[in-house]
C-alpha cells in the first residue's frame, strides 16, 4: 500500500491510498507552506531536512522529525530558483535571479559565502560528490565550477544557448548540461573537456538526473517528453510519454528501479525505467509541479509547487 501526505509548519496531511494508477484528492487537506511559488526542493541525505525556495525570495527549512520550520534563509536578492544540500548535509547552495550564488550553512543558517560572476539568471546549482565543487548554471550561456571552500572559480564552460539545468554524475566525473536550445551536453571534469552534444529535445530541457549507479541519465523537457540516455554512448534508450504540458523536474529511485516526473500539468508521474511503462499518478497539487526529489531510502518522494505547498509522499507502508 502506498500513502500520500503534505508537509507545512503544523502538520501532515491526511494519509491517502496509492491502490490505484490515480489518485483522488477528495480526502487531502491543501497546508500551506508559507512560500509563494515553490522553484526548487532538496532534502538532506538522512530524509530529515527539507529546504524549498521560490518567488518569494527565501528558503525555508523543514524538520521532518518535529514537523517544524526551523529556518528562514533571507537576503536573496530576486527569486530563488533552484537549491541543493551537500552530501554531507552541511551546506545548502542557492542560485537565483539575483545572479548570485549564495552558499548557507545548513545547520547555523549563517551565509557562508556569495559568490559572483554569472551576469544572468542561475537557473540551477549542483553539488560534487564530495562536496568540493559546486556547479551553477546561468541564462548567460555558462556554466561555472567553484571551489566551495574558498569561493574561488575552477573554469567557466561557455556555451551557445542558456542553460536550463545542471547535474554532477555520481562519481563526480561528468557534468551533465542542459540548455533553452534542447541540447544535452556533457563535459569530462576531469580535463575541462566536452564529450558529448546531444541534440535531445525539441524545446527547452527543464531537469537532469543521473541513476545511482551513473550509467543512465534523465531528461524532462518543455516538449512534454522524458528521455532516458545512456551516458557512454549518448544513444537514447527510451522516451516517456504522458504528460500533456511541460516537464519540470526529473529524479530517480536510490534503487534505479522508478523515475518520477513532476510537470506543469499538475501531476507526478512515477515510470518504470526497464520497461518505460507509467507506475501511477500522484494527483494533489492544483498548479505546476516545479520539483521531485526521492529520499535516500526511496520510501518517500517530496514534491513542491506554485501551488505553495510541499508534499510528501510515502511510496512504502514500511
Amino acid at each position: 500500500m502506498s500513502l500520500s501526505f503534505a508537509l507545512t509548519k503544523e502538520n501532515f496531511i491526511n494519509k491517502i491510498s496509492l491502490i490505484f494508477p490515480k489518485i483522488s484528492n477528495q480526502n487531502e487537506r491543501t497546508l500551506d507552506a508559507r512560500s509563494i511559488w515553490i522553484y526548487s526542493i532538496a532534502i538532506s541525505p538522512n530524509g530529515q531536512t527539507i529546504a524549498s525556495g521560490g518567488y518569494d525570495k527565501n528558503i525555508k527549512i523543514w524538520n521532518l522529525s518535529t514537523e517544524k520550520l526551523v529556518h528562514t534563509f533571507r537576503g536573496h536578492g530576486n527569486t530563488v530558483d533552484s537549491i541543493a544540500i551537500s552530501n554531507n548535509g552541511m551546506i545548502l547552495a542557492r542560485g537565483s535571479w539575483d545572479h548570485q550564488v549564495k552558499l548557507w550553512n545548513l545547520k547555523t543558517g549563517k551565509l557562508i559565502r556569495t559568490l559572483s560572476g554569472h551576469t544572468d539568471d542561475v537557473k540551477s546549482v549542483a553539488f560534487s560528490p564530495d562536496g568540493k565543487t559546486l556547479a551553477s548554471g546561468s541564462w548567460d550561456n555558462t556554466v561555472q565550477l567553484w571551489d566551495v571552500e574558498t569561493g574561488t572559480k575552477l573554469h567557466n564552460f561557455k556555451l551557445l544557448s542558456a542553460v536550463r539545468t545542471v547535474a554532477i554524475s555520481p562519481d563526480g566525473q561528468f557534468i551533465a548540461i542542459g540548455c533553452e536550445d534542447g541540447k544535452i551536453i556533457i563535459w569530462q571534469l576531469s580535463n575541462a573537456q566536452m564529450r558529448s552534444s546531444i541534440a535531445a529535445h525539441d524545446r527547452a530541457v527543464f531537469s537532469l538526473d543521473f541513476s545511482s549507479d551513473g550509467q543512465t541519465l534523465a531528461s524532462g523537457s518543455q516538449d512534454k517528453t522524458i528521455k532516458l540516455w545512456n551516458l557512454k554512448t549518448g544513444q537514447l534508450l527510451r522516451t516517456l510519454k504522458g504528460h500533456n504540458q511541460a516537464v519540470f523536474s526529473v529524479s530517480f529511485s536510490p534503487n534505479k528501479e522508478n523515475l518520477a516526473s513532476g510537470s506543469y500539468d499538475q501531476t507526478i508521474k512515477l515510470w518504470n525505467i526497464t520497461t518505460g511503462q507509467l507506475v501511477r499518478t500522484l494527483e494533489g497539487h492544483h498548479k505546476a509541479v516545479r520539483s521531485v526529489v526521492f529520499t535516500l531510502n526511496g520510501q518517500n518522494l517530496v514534491s513542491g509547487s506554485a501551488d505553495d505547498t510541499i508534499k510528501i509522499w510515502q511510496l512504502s507502508s514500511n
